[in-house]
């Protein structure tokens, strides 16, 4: 009886993962029905990702795409107006799949949105009792954003959002806009999410901002740093690049330059992206699963930076972020205070009493 029971825990475990990625989800926003195919998905796997955000028209897009990315093994996220219409007609053929990963319900929605999903919600549950939900969030950008969210406190639409059952909370936020870096939007954003994750026990994911257009300028290394480790010392336990696939251009924003062009050719963002996830993919490994216990932003003489402490089972460490998108920051330590430092290859060494920071860039250290 005993044999029996374990078999049967045993099982239930490996079903309870089998549709979640087995690392830091690196997801990236496909836009266009069109490129799904096979040579498009080996692309985004080469580029570090392993998990995507499509949006189908067509249940037999649907069907298409999810076989498209198996081979690569790379989960999916999928948005489609005829699963959200009538579930019954691909629900029970889909929810299976090797590739399915959870449902797209919406991009920043408003308060009175977010009651109307949740009935949607319930309708494909009914279809699929182990399905998980997607919700991308608004952020709160003043009182103007506010009220188009309909709420009075930003804090009060993240608590609307926790009724309804998602397995994470996920945000955007782009904070490279021209030449200056919004932190004075961004960190308050970064504090309220973080605070309702915490409250609720659920991860929270973040998007990155991959394609300029609009005020946003074409990004650097340096600005997918910034982005990508903030969140990170934030305790982000996801990252979304915004977006893979080049939008259409849309009246003043322009959309132009994403790793994928809207002719299917990679553009050379591609080759930016692919490098940040091959220094992300290690470091993000460090913070999977780990604690942020303390969030402190200091200034230093040549700039900002921001100083997290994270704790991953017994091990404790402290990271420092540079804040700036474009300039070099020194960070001046007592090496006795730490036992070593952490390479972004995850390789150990001595701690030194000074470090240069390129723009946005992450010191991670071993505390004793």
């Amino acid at each position: 009886m005993r044999r029996f029971l374990t078999i049967i825990l045993m099982m239930l475990t490996l079903h309870c993962w089998a549709d979640e990625p087995n690392s830091f989800p690196i997801i990236a926003d496909i836009l266009h029905t069109e490129l799904y195919d096979a040579t498009r998905f080996r692309d985004i796997h080469k580029a570090g990702f392993n998990a995507c955000l499509c949006r189908c028209k067509t249940n037999e897009d649907v069907k298409k795409v999810l076989d498209v990315a198996k081979p690569h093994e790379i989960k999916l996220i999928i948005f489609s107006h005829p699963i959200m219409q009538h579930p019954e007609n691909i629900v029970p053929t889909i929810k299976n799949h090797p590739s399915m990963w959870q449902y797209y319900l919406r991009d920043e929605p408003t308060m009175k949105q977010l009651k109307e999903l949740q009935t949607i919600q319930q309708n494909i549950a009914r279809l699929d009792k182990n399905a998980k939900f997607y919700i991308n969030l608004l952020p709160n950008t003043g009182k103007q954003m506010l009220q188009s969210i309909g709420v009075e406190k930003y804090p009060d639409y993240l608590q609307a959002f926790s009724t309804i059952k998602q397995p994470q909370i996920s945000y955007d936020f782009y904070p490279v806009q021209g030449k200056v870096v919004r932190g004075d939007v961004w960190f308050s954003v970064l504090d309220d999410i973080r605070k309702e994750s915490l409250r609720t026990g659920r991860p929270f994911w973040a998007y990155i901002l991959c394609v300029p257009h609009f005020i946003y300028p074409m990004p650097t290394i340096g600005h997918l740093r910034l982005q990508c480790y903030v969140n990170l010392a934030y305790g982000a336990q996801g990252i979304q690049y915004f977006s893979y696939s080049t939008p259409e251009q849309y009246s003043r924003y322009d959309f132009h330059d994403g790793p994928l062009l809207r002719n299917g050719k990679k553009s050379s963002t591609y080759k930016l992206v692919k490098k940040m996830n091959a220094e992300l993919k290690p470091v993000a490994s460090l913070f999977w699963q780990s604690k942020v216990t303390s969030i402190e932003h200091r200034k230093c003489i040549d700039g900002n930076i921001l100083v997290s402490q994270f704790q991953k089972g017994d091990r404790r460490y402290t990271c420092f972020v540079n804040e700036s998108a474009d300039k070099d920051v020194t960070v001046n330590l007592r090496p006795n205070d730490y036992a070593q430092r952490v390479r972004k290859d995850l390789k150990t060494e001595n701690v030194k009493t000074s470090y240069t920071l390129p723009a946005g860039d992450i010191l991670i250290l071993k505390e004793k």
